[in-house]
This record gives C-alpha cells, structure tokens and sequence, in this order.
C-alpha cells in the first residue's frame, strides 16, 4: 500500500469534497481507499470519522442542510452500491432503527461489515414499525436483530416490542441511543463504533465464529 494516501489524508480530502458540492471528487477518494485499504478501514477510518465531522458542524452552523444532506446522500448511494448478493448458508441478520427515528446511516455501513463477515442481512432502515417486525422475526427467525439509532428517546419508546423481539431471537442494540438507553432495555448494547460492532456481534454468535 506504499503510495497510498493516509486515512487522516483521505478524511481531509473527503470532507473538502463534500463541503465544496464535488461529488466526482468524492467518490474518487471513497473508491481509491476501498481499493487499497478494504472496506473495514472505509466505514472505521474514512466515512464514519467524516459523516461525524459534518453532524457536528451542522450543530455548530458551520455546515449548511445542502452540505449536509448531500453528503448523507451521497455516501448512503455509495454505501448501498456496495451491497453483494446474500452469502448462500450465512446466518441471517436484521437491521432497523426505531419508530420515527431517521439516522440509519451508520446502520447501512454495519450491514456492509456484517455482510464481508458471511452474514446475510436485510436493511429496515430507518423508521422502521417494531411491532410489525416481530411479527416477521416469529416468522422467519433470523439468527439476531440490530436496533440501532441516534435518539435514546426513540429507544426507550420502543421498550415493549423491543423485549419481544429479544425473546425470540439474539437482539443488539447499537448507535448513541443505546450508550445512553441500552442498560434500561433487553438486548445487548453494541460499542459505537461500527467497526468494533461488528467485531463483537462476530465474537458473539457462534454460526459466524465457526465460519
């Protein structure tokens, strides 16, 4: 990988991308550092530091809603093309975010992750009916589900149908709304960081361990 800009490089060089409306810049530096460094170094390293960086300046009106939504858009479209077909015979895993809860972007990128580790996944994204997916998890039984969002209001709202779901199957909790909710509530409580989220759900589950 000599030759290779740094992550720090590729954060500047994205955010400067983003900030200035250079879409074609943008996924240049996205596709050149998943080439090199993989997908894992992508999410943990790249995309997730930046997306951060532009939440946070948003609250400081530093970033604009242009910027802003522009630049969810174009790393979700990004993050979405990446998807692979299902792994034949890999255990199945659910992702979601709670009733009126909207950031399921970083849900998007653990699915990517999750998918490299042999996991089929289906994405619910965000806003998604808790009640109603139980009814699919009674059906369809999939190996675990994560609920994920920013919000631990939207979490601890999502109580009742939460411990229902964790009846039935293994239930993580991941994003800020768990750091600050997840002891109140069934389920284990994923690390923020989406890379270490993946690692951990690894370790967790037996089906992908053996894999």
């Amino acid at each position: 990988m000599e030759g290779m800009p740094t992550s720090d490089a590729a954060q500047a060089d994205l955010l400067t991308a983003l900030m200035s409306f250079d879409e074609e810049r943008a996924l240049r530096v996205l596709d050149e550092h998943r080439e090199g460094r993989g997908p894992v170094s992508l999410v943990g390293d790249v995309i997730m530091p930046v997306m951060r960086e532009i939440g946070e300046g948003w609250k400081r009106g530093e970033v604009s809603v242009a910027q802003e939504h522009l630049s969810t858009q174009l790393v979700r479209s990004y993050l979405d093309a990446l998807r692979r077909p299902p792994v034949v015979g890999g255990p199945e895993v659910w992702l979601a975010c709670p009733p009126r809860e909207l950031h399921d972007l970083p849900l998007l990128a653990l699915g990517l992750l999750l998918r490299d580790q042999g996991w089929q996944t289906r994405f619910y994204g965000a806003n998604t009916p808790l009640h109603d997916l139980l009814r699919a998890v009674r059906v369809s039984r999939p190996a675990a589900v994560v609920v994920s969002g920013n919000d631990p209001r939207r979490l601890r709202a999502a109580a009742v149908p939460l411990g229902l779901i964790a009846r039935q199957t293994d239930l993580f909790l991941g994003g800020r709304a768990a750091q600050k909710a997840g002891g109140e509530l069934a389920g284990r409580v994923l690390p923020p960081d989406v890379v270490r989220a993946a690692e951990e759900m690894r370790e967790l589950l037996p089906e992908v361990k053996a894999g």
